[in-house]
């Protein structure tokens, strides 16, 4: 008797973590984000503790030296010097706007799914809302209106010289701090690009949740319009959002297939073999070869074979490529992505806002530039800037950034204080319906006088 009971619930156990194994993907949290989380997670799936990998870090350290290495990049064309004849500024332009698209739709992702598995109403979705564009806003406007007003304060010669390029503009501040068109002098060009996309993230996260187990399907066409765009339209500097968003939505789908797969490796147990890895360092290194033969106008295309795509001018077509080395680094991190965790490249990009707003003041100096020594302009000038973003970002930066943290408190303390009257509210309204409905019914049952 008590064997055939041991059976039974081993038999039970088994179950419960297959049927735990292979719950569905949309059943299940996308990412662990906290500790709190965490340990729910724990409790809930104790049976399979040894069948199932730990979660992934929620934070990408590589991403930060991808960053750096685009601002060091940009500064490199600006100088006129470093990595000429290539515009290889045009590729860490479409890197930066790629990992912006990708970092803040897997955010947006995770936070609409925790709501949803919540049941969240209107209030926290609109809190949640609030907070995603305020620190949109103090990460990006404070050091921007710092520079502006800076360079109003110039006289017109030093702001020809380091920022409108051409003696004929004229400085409008206002203009320029609202981002008008024929403003957008030097780099403030990619700003408003930016800044625009912050509002299609939410209705592209949202839209594709909606779909649910269906969310592939959109994609198979927007990624052709993408790779014929890219393949085919002309793109430049200081141009409007729309050529531009095929390389912001390559980042944002990455981000989600990301999602999507890290969730199905989670939920099913799955562990890479060694044909697995095969398979992915593959298509990596395949895509980190073609982008680096794209972005530097040889390589492989001249050891291998020629390029097969159209010699358009203008950006060149990198951001698919950039996305698929990136989800395969996500996914199982190779070599590369340890030299991209390298802390020199990780510090650049903490202060890589800073570099790409101020570079101009430190590249186009003077004395710096007129030195006659290849080698002391190269250090004074990479010395000089890495010192003038350093102040900027704790002067500037980070406090905006401490701000919107202080901000994002209250909106919780908020958000917190509104659920518990919104209960009440509800509370009250249900007890008058009910009150009514009882009313309405005794006098239904009292027979007229």
């Amino acid at each position: 008797m008590l064997d055939s009971q041991a059976k039974n619930r081993t038999i039970e156990q088994e179950t419960n973590v297959s049927l735990n194994v292979q719950t569905p993907l949309e059943d299940q949290p996308l990412l662990i984000e906290n500790e709190h989380d965490k340990n729910n997670q724990t409790k809930l799936t104790e049976p399979k503790m040894t069948a199932t990998p730990a979660p992934p870090p929620t934070k990408a350290l590589f991403l930060d030296g991808l960053r750096g290495l685009a601002a060091l990049l940009v500064v490199a064309q600006h100088s006129h010097e470093y990595i000429q004849g290539i515009n290889i500024g045009a590729t860490a332009v479409d890197t930066f706007f790629v990992l912006s698209s990708f970092l803040l739709t897997w955010l947006f992702i995770n936070k609409s799914v925790r709501l949803l598995n919540e049941g969240a109403g209107l209030l926290k979705w609109g809190y949640m809302l609030i907070d995603y564009f305020s620190k949109r806003f103090f990460r990006v406007y404070p050091l921007f209106a710092f520079t502006c007003i800076t360079l109003w304060f110039m006289d017109d010669g030093n702001r020809t010289h380091y920022f409108l390029k051409k003696s004929d503009k004229t400085f409008d501040l206002f203009k320029t701090l609202t981002f008008d068109f024929e403003h957008r002098y030097f780099v403030f060009w990619t700003l408003p690009l930016e800044i625009s996309y912050y509002f299609i993230i939410p209705v592209f996260v949202l839209g594709t949740l909606m779909l649910h187990k269906y969310w592939w399907l959109p994609f198979l066409p927007a990624y052709y319009w993408v790779i014929t765009q890219g393949w085919s339209e002309y793109r430049t500097s200081h141009s409007k959002l729309l050529p531009h968003i095929p390389t912001f939505l390559a980042g944002s789908m990455a981000a989600t297939i990301y999602v999507k797969l890290n969730m199905w490796i989670i939920a099913s147990g799955f562990e890479f073999r060694f044909y697995h890895k095969v398979l992915l360092r593959l298509i990596n290194y395949t895509a980190f070869a073609v982008f680096l033969s794209v972005a530097f106008h040889g390589l492989f295309f001249v050891w291998v074979h020629e390029n097969v795509a159209p010699q358009t001018p203008g950006f060149h077509f990198v951001s698919v490529l950039l996305t698929i080395i990136i989800v395969c680094e996500m996914l199982l991190p190779s070599p590369l992505s340890s030299i991209l965790e390298w802390s020199f490249l990780r510090y650049w990009g903490k202060i890589s806002f800073s570099v790409y707003l101020l570079h101009g003041f430190v590249v186009y100096n003077k004395t710096l530039s007129h030195q006659g020594d290849y080698y002391c302009r190269l250090f004074s000038r990479f010395g000089v800037l890495g010192l003038l973003a350093t102040v900027t970002y704790y002067l500037v930066e980070y406090p905006s950034q401490k701000f919107a943290q202080r901000i994002t408190k209250i909106l919780n303390e908020q958000e917190a204080k509104g659920s518990r009257s919104m209960n009440d509210i509800w509370s009250g309204w249900s007890k008058q319906i009910s009150i009514s409905l009882r009313n309405d019914l005794n006098c239904k049952e009292t027979p007229p006088v």
